[in-house]
């Protein structure tokens, strides 16, 4: 009998600890589809509706004032050189993002492939990483295990995708820590077809506006070093001035 008592104790122990575990298994977080984070971190970093924004490239003592306007399926990037404005188009594709160089009479033309890595007015930052066209590309996955999840204290879904064109521009894949919370794509890791790490772009400031969304007010570039991909050779800030909403 005392045996029994002992068996009933067991197994009614066992069923408390299973209803736990299968309550705590019910509360996880559900993993979010990967393409719908990028969608997020598009509106945080680059799309603000129709209106116009700017801001500044700055390395050390350069700066260059440079805008961005979304129209519907083409992003509008012009930046200060020397005494002209330059312009480029951002073309969003169903999977990828046209660049455009258009000249003072609005005539547009593809750019080279090979000119998405060349940088901007004497700065580090190049066409791409001003567009930031990889955060258009599609397929996506949701990394789940093998890299810190949390970044500034926040708690963070981690994005890798591919170039889907890796010919095309500076990085063959790129990994994205996105807030749970608030979208806020707090880090950006581009890679190149070695596998080693090639830029890092951090935000390092928020501006929180009057419709209660989130855009960044500075992001961090840094290039690193071929060889030693810990270390950064070049700093540059991209640095936008208030929106007003």
């Amino acid at each position: 009998m005392k045996a029994m008592g002992l068996l009933k104790k067991f197994l009614c122990a066992a069923a408390v600890a299973l209803a736990a575990g299968a309550g705590v298994y019910a509360q996880e977080e559900e993993t979010p589809d990967a393409d719908a984070l990028l969608k997020a971190m598009r509106e945080m970093t680059v799309s603000q509706g129709n209106k116009d924004v700017s801001g500044t490239i700055r390395k050390n003592k350069i700066k260059i004032p440079f805008s961005l306007s979304a129209r519907g399926e083409t992003i509008v990037f012009q930046y200060n050189e020397g005494d002209a404005w330059k312009r480029f188009d951002a073309r969003i594709k169903e999977k990828n993002v046209d660049l455009m160089l258009v000249n003072e009479k609005g005539q547009a033309r593809v750019m080279a492939a090979a000119s998405y890595a060349q940088p901007i007015a004497g700065t580090d930052v190049c066409y791409e990483d001003l567009s930031l066209r990889f955060l258009y590309w599609k397929d996506g996955k949701v990394v789940t295990d093998g890299v810190d999840f949390r970044i500034k204290g926040r708690d963070c879904w981690v994005v890798q995708v591919a170039n889907p064109t890796p010919s095309a521009g500076q990085f063959a894949w790129v990994r994205m820590w996105v807030d749970k919370e608030n979208g806020t794509s707090w880090q950006i890791d581009g890679y190149g077809s070695d596998g080693k790490l090639k830029k890092r772009f951090s935000i390092t400031s928020v501006q929180k506006l009057s419709d209660g969304t989130w855009f960044f007010k500075q992001m961090k570039v840094e290039v690193r070093n071929p060889q030693n991909p810990d270390k950064t050779i070049a700093l540059d800030y991209l640095e936008m001035d208030d929106i007003k909403k």
